[in-house]
Protein backbone atom coordinates (compact mmCIF):
# COMPACT_ATOMS: atom_id res chain seq x y z
CA UNK A 1 0.00 0.00 0.00
CA UNK A 2 1.20 3.20 -0.78
CA UNK A 3 -0.11 6.78 -0.77
CA UNK A 4 0.97 10.12 -2.83
CA UNK A 5 0.28 13.42 -0.78
CA UNK A 6 0.12 16.74 -2.17
CA UNK A 7 -2.19 19.45 -3.00
CA UNK A 8 -2.71 22.65 -5.26
CA UNK A 9 -2.34 24.82 -2.13
CA UNK A 10 0.94 24.28 -1.49
CA UNK A 11 1.52 26.15 -4.88
CA UNK A 12 0.19 29.38 -3.29
CA UNK A 13 3.95 29.96 -1.10
CA UNK A 14 4.65 31.93 -4.30
CA UNK A 15 7.82 34.53 -4.41
CA UNK A 16 6.14 36.63 -7.37
CA UNK A 17 7.25 39.19 -8.61
CA UNK A 18 10.61 38.33 -7.14
CA UNK A 19 12.83 35.05 -8.80
CA UNK A 20 13.40 32.75 -6.07
CA UNK A 21 15.06 28.52 -6.84
CA UNK A 22 12.31 27.36 -4.46
CA UNK A 23 8.90 28.39 -6.00
CA UNK A 24 5.70 26.57 -7.27
CA UNK A 25 7.02 25.31 -10.49
CA UNK A 26 9.17 22.92 -8.15
CA UNK A 27 5.58 20.59 -7.22
CA UNK A 28 5.19 20.78 -11.48
CA UNK A 29 8.37 18.76 -11.43
CA UNK A 30 7.97 16.31 -8.96
CA UNK A 31 4.48 15.32 -10.39
CA UNK A 32 6.05 15.70 -13.80
CA UNK A 33 8.85 13.27 -13.05
CA UNK A 34 7.18 10.45 -11.63
CA UNK A 35 4.65 10.76 -14.05
CA UNK A 36 6.71 10.45 -16.67
CA UNK A 37 8.03 7.24 -15.58
CA UNK A 38 4.76 5.73 -14.67
CA UNK A 39 5.06 5.72 -10.80
CA UNK A 40 2.24 7.93 -10.20
CA UNK A 41 -0.13 5.01 -11.03
CA UNK A 42 1.36 2.75 -8.34
CA UNK A 43 -0.21 5.39 -5.79
CA UNK A 44 -3.54 5.96 -4.07
CA UNK A 45 -3.84 10.00 -3.88
CA UNK A 46 -6.22 11.14 -0.69
CA UNK A 47 -7.57 14.57 -0.03
CA UNK A 48 -5.42 16.23 2.22
CA UNK A 49 -7.57 18.06 4.84
CA UNK A 50 -6.84 21.96 6.43
CA UNK A 51 -5.05 21.49 9.10
CA UNK A 52 -3.97 23.93 12.10
CA UNK A 53 -0.63 25.57 12.29
CA UNK A 54 -0.87 25.59 15.70
CA UNK A 55 -0.08 21.60 15.19
CA UNK A 56 3.93 22.88 14.86
CA UNK A 57 4.36 23.34 18.66
CA UNK A 58 5.37 20.16 19.03
CA UNK A 59 8.68 21.13 17.65
CA UNK A 60 8.87 25.03 16.84
CA UNK A 61 8.47 27.65 19.89
CA UNK A 62 5.14 29.88 19.92
CA UNK A 63 7.42 33.17 19.00
CA UNK A 64 8.63 31.66 16.09
CA UNK A 65 5.20 30.82 14.83
CA UNK A 66 3.98 33.93 15.69
CA UNK A 67 6.63 35.47 14.10
CA UNK A 68 5.52 33.56 10.57
CA UNK A 69 1.84 34.07 11.27
CA UNK A 70 2.94 37.95 11.02
CA UNK A 71 4.59 38.48 7.93
CA UNK A 72 3.67 38.25 4.45
CA UNK A 73 -0.08 38.93 5.05
CA UNK A 74 -0.23 41.45 1.73
CA UNK A 75 2.49 40.71 0.10
CA UNK A 76 6.09 38.94 0.06
CA UNK A 77 8.01 39.50 3.11
CA UNK A 78 11.53 38.23 3.67
CA UNK A 79 11.98 36.22 6.96
CA UNK A 80 15.55 36.22 6.51
CA UNK A 81 17.67 36.97 2.77
CA UNK A 82 16.84 33.72 1.48
CA UNK A 83 13.33 32.91 2.73
CA UNK A 84 9.95 34.60 1.88
CA UNK A 85 6.74 34.62 2.86
CA UNK A 86 3.97 35.29 0.73
CA UNK A 87 0.17 35.94 0.98
CA UNK A 88 -0.67 32.41 0.13
CA UNK A 89 2.06 30.90 2.44
CA UNK A 90 -0.27 30.72 5.18
CA UNK A 91 -2.60 28.61 3.46
CA UNK A 92 0.01 26.51 1.90
CA UNK A 93 1.01 26.11 5.50
CA UNK A 94 -2.54 24.77 7.07
CA UNK A 95 -2.27 22.47 3.97
CA UNK A 96 0.98 21.26 5.16
CA UNK A 97 -0.03 20.62 8.37
CA UNK A 98 -3.23 18.29 7.38
CA UNK A 99 -0.73 16.68 5.15
CA UNK A 100 1.73 16.02 8.38
CA UNK A 101 -1.15 14.48 10.70
CA UNK A 102 -2.91 12.59 7.49
CA UNK A 103 0.84 10.84 7.04
CA UNK A 104 0.85 10.31 10.72
CA UNK A 105 -2.08 8.31 10.40
CA UNK A 106 -1.71 6.52 7.11
CA UNK A 107 1.34 4.64 8.51
CA UNK A 108 -0.12 4.42 12.29
CA UNK A 109 -3.27 2.78 10.41
CA UNK A 110 -1.01 0.58 8.09
CA UNK A 111 0.23 2.21 5.46
CA UNK A 112 3.52 0.97 4.05
CA UNK A 113 4.52 4.27 2.29
CA UNK A 114 3.78 7.67 2.26
CA UNK A 115 5.36 9.85 -0.26
CA UNK A 116 4.22 13.57 0.69
CA UNK A 117 5.73 16.58 -1.84
CA UNK A 118 5.49 19.41 0.42
CA UNK A 119 5.86 23.20 -0.12
CA UNK A 120 7.26 25.41 1.68
CA UNK A 121 10.16 22.86 2.37
CA UNK A 122 11.19 22.43 6.32
CA UNK A 123 14.23 20.47 7.34
CA UNK A 124 16.09 23.89 8.26
CA UNK A 125 13.49 25.21 10.70
CA UNK A 126 14.95 25.07 14.01
CA UNK A 127 12.53 25.88 17.23
CA UNK A 128 13.16 29.37 16.70
CA UNK A 129 13.76 30.05 13.48
CA UNK A 130 17.57 29.22 11.82
CA UNK A 131 19.10 26.77 13.62
CA UNK A 132 22.74 25.50 15.37
CA UNK A 133 23.99 29.05 14.22
CA UNK A 134 22.68 29.15 10.68
CA UNK A 135 22.56 32.45 9.05
CA UNK A 136 19.28 31.37 7.63
CA UNK A 137 16.44 29.53 6.84
CA UNK A 138 17.56 28.12 3.54
CA UNK A 139 14.32 28.23 2.01
CA UNK A 140 12.34 26.66 5.01
CA UNK A 141 9.88 27.59 6.99
CA UNK A 142 7.91 25.18 9.26
CA UNK A 143 9.51 21.97 9.82
CA UNK A 144 7.19 18.98 8.88
CA UNK A 145 9.27 15.81 8.50
CA UNK A 146 10.20 16.84 12.58
CA UNK A 147 6.56 17.15 13.58
CA UNK A 148 5.42 13.72 11.29
CA UNK A 149 8.05 12.18 13.27
CA UNK A 150 7.50 13.56 16.62
CA UNK A 151 3.88 12.53 16.54
CA UNK A 152 5.23 8.84 15.16
CA UNK A 153 7.69 8.94 18.62
CA UNK A 154 4.70 8.72 21.08
CA UNK A 155 3.72 5.36 19.45
CA UNK A 156 7.40 3.63 18.55
CA UNK A 157 10.75 4.56 17.94
CA UNK A 158 11.41 6.56 14.75
CA UNK A 159 14.41 7.15 12.53
CA UNK A 160 14.59 10.11 10.74
CA UNK A 161 17.35 9.54 7.37
CA UNK A 162 17.95 13.06 5.64
CA UNK A 163 19.96 12.54 2.57
CA UNK A 164 19.39 16.30 0.91
CA UNK A 165 22.61 18.34 -0.02
CA UNK A 166 22.41 20.35 3.12
CA UNK A 167 22.57 19.25 6.23
CA UNK A 168 19.27 19.26 7.96
CA UNK A 169 20.16 21.81 10.81
CA UNK A 170 16.74 22.30 11.59
CA UNK A 171 15.58 18.55 12.25
CA UNK A 172 18.96 17.87 14.41
CA UNK A 173 18.39 20.67 16.59
CA UNK A 174 15.12 19.68 17.04
CA UNK A 175 15.54 16.01 18.26
CA UNK A 176 18.69 16.08 19.61
CA UNK A 177 17.95 15.44 22.83
CA UNK A 178 15.25 13.18 22.10
CA UNK A 179 16.34 9.34 22.76
CA UNK A 180 13.62 8.12 20.91
CA UNK A 181 14.21 9.66 17.29
CA UNK A 182 17.00 8.98 15.31
CA UNK A 183 18.49 11.17 13.28
CA UNK A 184 20.70 10.19 10.81
CA UNK A 185 21.63 12.89 7.81
CA UNK A 186 24.02 12.15 4.60
CA UNK A 187 25.59 15.68 3.43
CA UNK A 188 28.02 17.41 1.78
CA UNK A 189 30.90 18.36 4.09
CA UNK A 190 29.65 21.55 6.45
CA UNK A 191 33.03 23.82 5.56
CA UNK A 192 32.24 23.48 2.27
CA UNK A 193 28.57 24.52 2.15
CA UNK A 194 25.11 26.11 3.41
CA UNK A 195 24.11 25.64 6.75
CA UNK A 196 27.35 24.75 7.71
CA UNK A 197 26.61 22.47 10.42
CA UNK A 198 26.47 18.49 10.57
CA UNK A 199 29.29 17.50 12.05
CA UNK A 200 30.68 13.47 12.85
CA UNK A 201 31.33 14.52 16.81
CA UNK A 202 27.52 15.55 17.20
CA UNK A 203 26.15 12.18 18.26
CA UNK A 204 23.10 13.59 20.36
CA UNK A 205 22.75 15.28 23.66
CA UNK A 206 22.12 14.05 27.24
CA UNK A 207 20.37 10.95 27.48
CA UNK A 208 20.67 10.41 23.91
CA UNK A 209 23.90 9.54 22.86
CA UNK A 210 24.39 7.36 20.02
CA UNK A 211 21.07 8.19 18.46
CA UNK A 212 22.62 11.00 15.85
CA UNK A 213 24.84 10.44 12.87
CA UNK A 214 26.41 12.95 10.22
CA UNK A 215 27.74 10.94 7.45
CA UNK A 216 29.69 13.65 5.53
CA UNK A 217 30.31 13.22 1.60
CA UNK A 218 33.18 15.46 0.62
CA UNK A 219 33.14 17.59 -2.33
CA UNK A 220 33.72 15.79 -5.37
CA UNK A 221 31.46 12.51 -4.31
CA UNK A 222 30.11 10.45 -7.09
CA UNK A 223 27.83 7.63 -6.94
CA UNK A 224 30.63 5.06 -5.25
CA UNK A 225 30.91 7.33 -2.03
CA UNK A 226 27.36 7.89 -1.84
CA UNK A 227 26.39 3.98 -2.02
CA UNK A 228 28.76 3.29 0.83
CA UNK A 229 27.08 6.44 2.80
CA UNK A 230 24.12 5.07 2.33
CA UNK A 231 24.88 1.71 3.21
CA UNK A 232 26.14 2.86 6.40
CA UNK A 233 22.96 5.05 7.27
CA UNK A 234 20.74 2.07 6.26
CA UNK A 235 23.08 0.11 8.95
CA UNK A 236 22.75 2.63 11.76
CA UNK A 237 18.85 2.55 10.81
CA UNK A 238 18.96 -1.36 11.40
CA UNK A 239 20.77 -1.55 14.75
CA UNK A 240 18.19 1.10 16.23
CA UNK A 241 15.13 -0.80 15.07
CA UNK A 242 12.63 1.83 14.26
CA UNK A 243 9.20 1.18 14.21
CA UNK A 244 8.48 3.68 11.59
CA UNK A 245 10.93 5.70 9.13
CA UNK A 246 10.88 9.20 7.92
CA UNK A 247 12.75 10.39 5.21
CA UNK A 248 13.95 13.89 4.57
CA UNK A 249 14.56 13.22 0.18
CA UNK A 250 16.74 16.04 -0.73
CA UNK A 251 17.58 15.49 -4.51
CA UNK A 252 19.73 19.00 -5.25
CA UNK A 253 22.78 16.12 -5.18
CA UNK A 254 20.95 14.34 -8.89
CA UNK A 255 23.84 15.64 -11.79
CA UNK A 256 23.08 18.87 -13.36
CA UNK A 257 20.37 19.63 -10.74
CA UNK A 258 21.53 23.12 -9.61
CA UNK A 259 24.42 25.25 -9.00
CA UNK A 260 25.05 24.47 -5.50
CA UNK A 261 26.07 20.76 -5.16
CA UNK A 262 30.14 19.93 -5.42
CA UNK A 263 28.39 16.57 -5.28
CA UNK A 264 27.58 14.87 -8.47
CA UNK A 265 24.90 11.67 -8.69
CA UNK A 266 22.77 9.91 -10.74
CA UNK A 267 19.74 7.51 -10.62
CA UNK A 268 21.19 4.47 -9.45
CA UNK A 269 22.32 5.56 -6.32
CA UNK A 270 19.31 7.06 -5.30
CA UNK A 271 17.52 4.12 -6.61
CA UNK A 272 19.64 1.54 -4.52
CA UNK A 273 19.12 3.82 -1.41
CA UNK A 274 15.13 2.95 -1.64
CA UNK A 275 15.73 -0.42 -2.09
CA UNK A 276 18.09 -0.67 0.97
CA UNK A 277 15.23 1.03 2.84
CA UNK A 278 12.08 -0.90 1.93
CA UNK A 279 14.63 -3.69 2.77
CA UNK A 280 14.32 -2.31 6.32
CA UNK A 281 10.42 -3.29 6.41
CA UNK A 282 9.39 -0.80 7.96
CA UNK A 283 6.57 1.87 7.04
CA UNK A 284 8.22 4.89 6.11
CA UNK A 285 6.99 8.74 5.36
CA UNK A 286 9.06 10.52 2.14
CA UNK A 287 9.26 14.03 3.09
CA UNK A 288 10.68 15.67 -0.18
CA UNK A 289 13.31 18.82 0.65
CA UNK A 290 15.70 19.90 -2.18
CA UNK A 291 15.63 19.51 -5.60
CA UNK A 292 15.06 22.02 -8.05
CA UNK A 293 15.26 20.79 -11.72
CA UNK A 294 16.85 17.29 -12.75
CA UNK A 295 17.11 15.88 -9.19
CA UNK A 296 12.92 15.94 -9.00
CA UNK A 297 12.66 14.75 -12.61
CA UNK A 298 15.21 11.42 -12.38
CA UNK A 299 16.28 11.51 -8.71
CA UNK A 300 13.05 11.51 -6.92
CA UNK A 301 11.30 8.66 -9.77
CA UNK A 302 14.17 6.73 -9.29
CA UNK A 303 14.48 6.78 -5.67
CA UNK A 304 10.44 6.51 -5.24
CA UNK A 305 11.13 2.79 -7.95
CA UNK A 306 13.23 1.77 -5.76
CA UNK A 307 11.17 2.19 -2.39
CA UNK A 308 8.12 0.06 -4.45
CA UNK A 309 10.37 -2.50 -5.50
CA UNK A 310 10.90 -1.56 -9.45
CA UNK A 311 13.09 -1.13 -11.42
CA UNK A 312 15.58 1.74 -11.96
CA UNK A 313 13.11 3.96 -14.62
CA UNK A 314 15.75 6.44 -15.44
CA UNK A 315 19.21 4.16 -15.68
CA UNK A 316 21.55 6.96 -15.96
CA UNK A 317 25.40 5.74 -15.29
CA UNK A 318 26.60 6.00 -12.31
CA UNK A 319 30.33 7.59 -11.92
CA UNK A 320 33.19 6.76 -9.57
CA UNK A 321 34.43 9.21 -7.49
CA UNK A 322 38.59 10.15 -7.35
CA UNK A 323 40.81 8.06 -4.69
CA UNK A 324 41.52 11.25 -2.85
CA UNK A 325 37.78 11.98 -2.25
CA UNK A 326 37.23 8.37 -1.19
CA UNK A 327 40.34 8.44 1.28
CA UNK A 328 38.43 12.03 3.15
CA UNK A 329 35.09 9.96 3.12
CA UNK A 330 36.76 7.26 4.45
CA UNK A 331 38.45 9.00 6.88
CA UNK A 332 35.24 10.67 8.09
CA UNK A 333 33.66 7.53 8.46
CA UNK A 334 36.02 6.21 10.99
CA UNK A 335 35.73 9.34 12.95
CA UNK A 336 32.04 9.24 12.93
CA UNK A 337 32.16 5.34 14.09
CA UNK A 338 34.97 6.39 16.50
CA UNK A 339 32.40 9.09 18.23
CA UNK A 340 29.48 6.29 18.28
CA UNK A 341 31.57 4.02 19.84
CA UNK A 342 31.19 1.48 17.02
CA UNK A 343 34.15 -0.68 15.15
CA UNK A 344 33.84 -1.62 11.69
Amino acid sequence: MAALLYHEDFKLHDPSPYEHPENPRRLDLMLSGLRDYGILERFSAPEIPLGDVGEYRLVHSEEYLRRVASRGLSEVEWLDPDTYISPGTHEALKRLAGAALLTVDSLVGGEGLVLLLPRPPGHHAGRDGAAMGAPTLGFCILNTSALIARKLSSRGRVSILDFDLHHGNGTQEIVYNDPRIQHVDIHQDPRTIYPGTGYPWQTGGPGAEGTKANIILPPGARDDVFLEAARLAVNLIRGFDPDYIVVDAGFDGYRGDNYMSSVSLASPSYHELGVMLRGLGRPIAVVVEGGYGSGLLEGLPAFTAGLLGLGDPVGRDARRSVRDVREKFKAGVEELLEHLGLKR
